[in-house]
């Protein structure tokens, strides 16, 4: 939950700083004051809005925010920034975090209901909350489950693997001659690693080899003259070991290039040329020697899965019917068990629909092609009316009652925030939403904004938003200050007797 809320110049506020309640947080106020400003903010902090004012920042508590597996490093006090300066930079304790990344991350954790939402009408929300129904009288339910879902992933991928083989059947005849054609390519001209290198350094040789002998010849009668030296200085006890070790040194140089030289036969030349340009190819082709040698071990191998591909065809099509088997087996299993408990689902979603003044709602299972949920869709209607057909209202409503059922079985808490979500109700559809709201409050902590008189009446905390000479304030109501706000909702500016009295009637058990 966020423990404190700072926002710093956005359209509406130069500076608020909340400290909101882990339960129902209603926001009022006239239009205009700033409301759906602050709601955009809140929204920014996970992601599901742009960030409308240079500095937001929410402090979580971390007993109540529970990504263990976001990749987020926790402290004691769990800060998220978001600073806009010539871009939006997000960060989580210091992190640098993209908005995506954000998203990402408090997706299971926060429930943002507006008319564009419809995650908890989806089907696959729709199945898990009948299926959370039938795990909690049959624990043993989630395993088979489970089983289902590796059992149709492990079919998708074989089926995938089928298509890929056929497709290549289709080409089988083109393929194999290709492969051959490569393999032979590469075979025909059987190189060796390093003989490239090598060549190229023969070539090299060849094309300064007059050069160089004609040096050799003349440094010959040279070096006849250092021996004549060497004898005088022998004559006269001067000469030293390491002169002539460099003689020798130098001497076996020339004779050793000399014979290399002679040993290259000339009339070769054409022959390593050739022998060079085919090496050549395959460089430019393969990237060199060795990879070109890679590649032929590939083609080789794919040349036999090409050979074996009926084989390989049949053995993945048994695959493939035993897992189709074992599906539609456990399919029926899992259908047969949302059938018996269907009825409770009704039962729960018909008693917050009468709650939230909405027509006696119908479930029904309709089989359809297998999917990863089975082969089931979970068809609701309010009345006569299908899903598409609602109104915004009807439609925000039901997903209420749907989020209602939803934290009774599988115990999810988080954040929930709702931008006049009672817009254009009635009054008693308006009371029926606040009591809903009310009861959500225990696992959820709720932002609301409202222009009608029942949300503030049901919330643990009240704000006023107000709109000052420059800009809009943020106030947390005392109990007369609740009474008030209300009285002011009802009545508008002028505010009458009579709205105040209501007002305190409705927050009669409120505490001071």
């Amino acid at each position: 939950m966020i423990e404190r809320l700072l926002i710093k110049d956005s359209p509406a506020f130069r500076e608020v700083i909340l400290n909101p309640n882990k339960g129902f947080n209603t926001f009022s106020g006239v239009s205009g004051s700033g409301k759906s400003v602050l709601m955009e903010s809140i929204l920014a902090i996970f992601g599901l809005k742009d960030s409308n004012a240079l500095l937001i920042e929410a402090t979580f508590n971390k007993d109540y925010l529970y990504l263990d597996d976001s990749g987020i490093l926790f402290d004691d006090e769990n800060i998220l920034s978001i600073i806009k300066k010539d871009k939006i930079k997000y960060f989580f304790n210091n992190q640098t975090l993209s908005k995506k990344r954000i998203k990402e991350i408090f997706s299971q954790y926060v429930k943002y209901i507006n008319s564009q939402s419809k995650i908890e009408l989806q089907q696959d929300n729709l199945l898990k909350i009948l299926d959370s129904i039938i795990v909690k009288k049959m624990p043993q339910y989630s395993q088979k489950l489970e089983s289902y879902r590796i059992n149709y992933n492990a079919f998708l991928s074989k089926k995938v693997e089928l298509q890929k083989l056929e497709n290549e059947e289709k080409n089988i005849i083109e393929l194999r001659e290709f492969a051959a054609f490569e393999i032979n390519q590469i075979e025909s001209i059987n190189p060796k690693i390093n003989e490239y290198d090598e060549l190229l350094e023969i070539k090299k040789a060849l094309s300064k080899k007059e050069k160089t002998m004609q040096k050799i010849h003349s440094l010959k009668p040279i070096l006849g003259e250092f021996s004549n030296i060497t004898s005088f200085l022998d004559s006269i006890n001067k000469n030293k070991p390491i002169f002539d070790e460099v003689l020798n040194e130098i001497f076996g140089i020339i004779i050793d290039e000399e014979e290399r030289l002679n040993n290259i036969d000339e009339s070769d030349i054409e022959e390593i040329l050739n022998r060079i340009e085919k090496l050549s190819n395959l460089v430019h082709k393969y990237g060199s020697i060795e990879e070109a040698l890679e590649y032929l071990k590939k083609r080789k191998k794919d040349l036999e899965n090409y050979q074996n591909i009926s084989f390989n065809k049949n053995a993945l099509t048994k695959e493939l019917d035993s897992l189709l088997t074992t599906i539609k087996v456990e399919s029926k299993e899992i259908r047969d068990l949302r059938k018996q408990n269907l009825n409770i689902l009704l039962k729960e979603l018909q008693s917050y629909c009468k709650r939230l003044m909405l027509n006696s709602p119908s479930v029904n299972l309709v089989e359809v092609e297998l999917d990863s949920n089975g082969a089931d869709l979970l068809e609701v209607r309010l009345g006569v009316s299908e899903i598409s057909t609602l109104s915004s209202g009807e439609f925000n409503r039901l997903k209420l009652a749907i989020l209602c059922i939803e934290i009774e079985y599988s115990k999810q808490s988080g954040i929930l925030i709702l931008d006049e979500i009672d817009a254009n109700l009635s009054g008693k559809e308006s009371e029926g939403v606040a009591e809903v709201l009310s009861f959500l409050s225990r696992d959820y902590q709720i932002f609301a904004i409202s222009h009608q008189s029942h949300m503030p009446s049901f919330a643990s905390h009240h704000y006023l938003v107000q709109k000052g000479k420059d800009k809009s304030s943020i106030t947390l109501l005392n109990k007369q200050g609740r009474i008030n706000e209300i009285a002011r909702m009802i009545s508008g500016a002028n505010i009458t007797p009579e709205a105040l009295l209501f007002a305190q009637e409705k927050l009669k058990n409120l505490k001071e």
